[in-house]
């Protein structure tokens, strides 16, 4: 079960020793890209095949949505007591102007973000269609490619991260509090996580946190997933996961006004660093930027390790 946390951690080395290339860095991304998209087209190659889980396809949206709305709502009540008790600044409502110069740039980030998640999600759904009508043979669909396409993108994933270990240095810079924020956002996620569990009774509490363990890292967790437990929860995970990524980029302005300048952070989840960066940067300020780097570093790396922790004691 904890082979992918081994992948990924021999990532690291290599990419530390490499991290002078930058054609290599840009291959490795462009890898990375490609590995998600094939990944996530197996899964739904996989749950097209099924015709019993394509039944339930619609009961799996709900189901994501729930997971998804109150596992952010948690990240954000846990981002705003967090700022309450520790950090009391994080409650001040940052002004922004609407003519800025850089928001045109920070608009086409979010909707490059956007799209990236749209992208994602045709591919997805076109293996659930080529799937569904059978029009790939059906040894496609064995779990061995996925597996192994999981470990490709865990192993170019470590890579990613020994390329550039600065964003552990903000911990230097910002001492004290930061180091609780990406346990915060954890905290916050699971008891979301479990409340949506009462609401969706078809999935166990263990099952609904592994779910909200994947904290936007949608590639990964719902690959873990659907080798661990089964193809329907992995949908689930990769559903939610998705609406997570695309709640920060949309709702940004609203968390911060009622939640503070934490809570597009908490929020974004493992997306904190990348594609909810710009959005935070806008809304909250570099500061918070800062703190979001750290936040999604550290929740990234977390992922591939709290998910199968989690599915262990289902």
């Amino acid at each position: 079960m904890f082979t992918s946390i081994y992948v990924l951690l021999a990532g690291i080395p290599f990419g530390f020793l490499f991290r002078k290339s930058k054609q290599l860095i840009v291959y490795t991304d462009k890898l990375l890209t490609l590995s998600v998209w094939i990944l996530l087209f197996l899964l739904g190659l996989g749950l097209g095949g099924d015709s019993s889980l394509m039944q339930e396809i619609n009961l799996l949206g709900l189901q994501a949505l729930c997971i998804t709305f109150f596992s952010v709502l948690g990240s954000l009540f846990f981002a705003y007591f967090m700022a309450k008790l520790l950090y009391k600044e994080a409650l001040q409502k940052r002004a922004y102007s609407r003519t800025n110069k850089n928001d045109q740039a920070i608009q086409q980030s979010k909707w490059t973000a956007i799209k990236s998640s749209a992208i994602v999600l045709l591919f997805f759904l076109g293996g659930v269609f080529l799937g569904y009508f059978s029009f790939l043979p059906k040894q496609l669909s064995n779990g061995l490619y996925a597996l192994s396409a999981l470990y490709f993108l865990l192993f170019l994933a470590g890579m990613s991260v020994g390329f550039d270990l600065h964003a552990f240095k903000i911990v230097q810079e910002l001492k004290g509090i930061i180091i609780f924020m990406p346990v915060a956002t954890v905290l916050g996620t699971v008891l979301g996580s479990i409340f949506a569990s009462f609401l969706v009774p078809e999935i166990p509490i263990l099952d609904a946190i592994a779910v909200g363990m994947g904290l936007g890292y949608y590639s990964l967790s719902s690959t873990i997933i659907s080798q661990e437990v089964s193809p329907a929860l992995g949908s689930v995970a990769l559903l939610s996961n998705i609406m997570r990524e695309v709640a920060c980029l949309v709702f940004a302005p609203l968390m911060v006004r009622y939640f503070g300048l934490l809570g597009p952070v908490f929020a974004g989840g493992a997306t904190s660093n990348d594609s909810s960066l710009p959005i935070i940067a806008k809304y909250c300020g570099e500061q918070y930027a800062i703190i979001a780097i750290f936040t999604g570093v550290v929740l990234t790396l977390a992922v591939p390790f709290l998910v199968p922790f989690v599915l262990y004691f289902r």
